[in-house]
């Protein structure tokens, strides 16, 4: 009894922590959005930066986007361009997501050797996204190995000028392990701004280094709301886990009771 309650205690928190083995349940990156999906806050130890070519040309060659860092041991990404010198968490988190959705343009090369897919197009039409091809915004498949200190897949222009774009990711680890969202690059389009654009980058400060007071606080905050969004299945074993403790408990107090007055009697 005691030995499968252990295991089911186990078995239903290996959950918790891969809550989102097959990729990330959003289109678009917010602080809040990934924090709801962490027990943990931003951090900004991992110290990723982003580089590529200072431009692109509209329905031209692909061009490398390289990510260099400590990634976690084993990480998910969610990663898409926009137009525009603005990165998307900046302008999200000025006024939600009506405030600052964008479309996502161009697409990128070899997600499946990179183990990773296109976002699909539910999780995007949920949130108002207009992707100009599938590989526009992209997602693990499964948690891709860490142990790395960078990264690289190849994006493929927009077919059309779309002035300056903005690389946006996020990386994260399991829900338990630190995320952060990884400061943005501009691309200049070889046909030059479009109306209304300009070259001022705003992109988001990296996150500072968590401290473990920070990760504590994170992980009460987030254990509620974590826990009320979890798939059925999950709660229900979480639900019955308790109540194979309750019952436990129930039967080991019954059991020493039991023991205390055959002492007595004897």
């Amino acid at each position: 009894m005691h030995s499968f309650t252990v295991f089911s205690i186990l078995a239903s928190f290996a959950s918790i922590a891969s809550a989102l083995p097959t990729g990330a349940p959003r289109c678009i990156i917010t602080d809040k959005v990934i924090g709801q999906g962490h027990l943990t806050t931003q951090n900004g130890a991992m110290g990723l930066k982003m580089t590529t070519l200072p431009t692109y040309t509209p329905g031209g060659p692909a061009i490398p986007i390289t990510i260099t860092g400590s990634f976690p041991v084993d990480m998910g990404v969610l990663m898409y361009v926009t137009p525009g010198a603005t990165q998307d968490s900046v302008l999200t988190g000025k006024g939600g997501a009506a405030a600052g959705v964008k479309p996502h343009v161009g697409g990128f090369m070899d997600c499946l050797t990179q183990g990773m897919r296109a976002q699909t197009k539910a999780s995007c039409d949920a949130q108002n996204v207009v992707n100009e091809v599938p590989e526009s915004t992209i997602t693990h498949m499964a948690p891709l190995l860490g142990f790395r200190n960078s990264m690289q897949i190849m994006w493929t222009p927009p077919k059309t000028n779309q002035g300056v774009v903005t690389v946006n990711m996020v990386v994260a680890g399991n829900v338990l392990e630190p995320y952060m969202i990884v400061p943005s690059v501009q691309i200049m389009s070889t046909e030059g701004l479009m109306d209304g654009q300009s070259l001022v980058a705003n992109n988001a400060q990296a996150a500072p280094p968590a401290t473990l007071a920070g990760m504590a606080g994170g992980l009460l905050g987030n254990i509620v709301p974590n826990v009320l969004q979890l798939p059925g299945t999950v709660v229900d074993d979480v639900n019955t886990v308790m109540g194979d403790v309750e019952a436990g408990t129930g039967a080991l107090g019954k059991l020493v009771g039991g023991l205390g007055g055959l002492l007595g009697g004897k």
